[in-house]
Parts: C-alpha cells; sequence; structure tokens
C-alpha cells in the first residue's frame, strides 16, 4: 500500500513538475515573440521617421531652388508621412510603456514639424532638423534600454 501512495504522490508530482515546466516554456516564448514584436515596431517607426525627414527637407530644397512640385513628389511626401503614422500605430499595438510611446509621438511630430519653417529660413528649417533628430535619436535610445530590460 505504501509502496502504491508513493507511486500516485510521484506520479502527481511529475504532472505538476511538467506542467508548471510548460507554462514556463509558454510565458518565455511569449516574451520573446513581445520582444521581437516590439523590436519590428521600433526599427519601422525610425526608419518611416527618417524617410519622412527625407521627404520634408527635400521639400524646402525644392522650394529654393523654385522648383515646381510635381504631384508624384507630394504623394511620395504624403505616402511616408502614411508610413511613419503606420508604425506609430504599430507600436501603440505591441507596448503600453507610456514613456516609450510618449518618445515615439514626440518624434513624430519633429519630423513632422521639418515641413512648417518657411523654405527660405534656413536657421530655422536647420533647427527642426536638430529637433527632430534629437527626438529620433531619444526614442531611439529609451527603446533599446527597453528592449535590453525585456531581454533579461
Amino acid at each position: 500500500m505504501t509502496t502504491a501512495i508513493v507511486a500516485v504522490i510521484g506520479t502527481l508530482l511529475g504532472a505538476v513538475t511538467a506542467g508548471v515546466m510548460q507554462h514556463l516554456t509558454t510565458v518565455a516564448a511569449r516574451r520573446d515573440r513581445d520582444r521581437q514584436a516590439l523590436a519590428a515596431a521600433v526599427a519601422a517607426l525610425l526608419g518611416a521617421a527618417t524617410d519622412h525627414r527625407r521627404h520634408q527637407y527635400l521639400k524646402h530644397v525644392m522650394r529654393r531652388q523654385s522648383h515646381e512640385e510635381t504631384m508624384e513628389i507630394r504623394a511620395a511626401r504624403y505616402e511616408a508621412r502614411s508610413e511613419m503614422t503606420k508604425a506609430l500605430t504599430s507600436l501603440t499595438l505591441v507596448t503600453d510603456d507610456a514613456s516609450l510611446l510618449g518618445l515615439a509621438d514626440t518624434l513624430v511630430q519633429r519630423s513632422t514639424d521639418m515641413g512648417e519653417p518657411p523654405h527660405d529660413d534656413y536657421d530655422a528649417v536647420n533647427a527642426a532638423g536638430d529637433r527632430a533628430r534629437e527626438a529620433h535619436a531619444a526614442f531611439q535610445a529609451a527603446a533599446a534600454e527597453h528592449l535590453r530590460r525585456a531581454r533579461s
């Protein structure tokens, strides 16, 4: 009888241990998927913001040189803005970190602000570009730190 009780207890402990191990494996896999999704969303936003800033700067250059803006050029700039907005949306779907999302919003706003100064005001255009690059660097650093912490 004692042997049977020990066998049953051993079987139950084995089942509980297997269940706990399976749960831990599932949690680790989910955490890894979440981290990968966040990394992809961060990279997409950083790339899209860079592209959008390039289009904003080119708009100023074209206007300074009195080039007419074609519909294709305007459409490309609008597409770059849309890509940045989509990347921000993706980021909001994979994290609820308020600090990271705040920095991402600032990045998008500063990138958009690059188009605001008059094209012939070099100092204002350069200052807007500096603010956008600073926002980019701040978001990138915070996202990298967030991802490093998530790896642990």
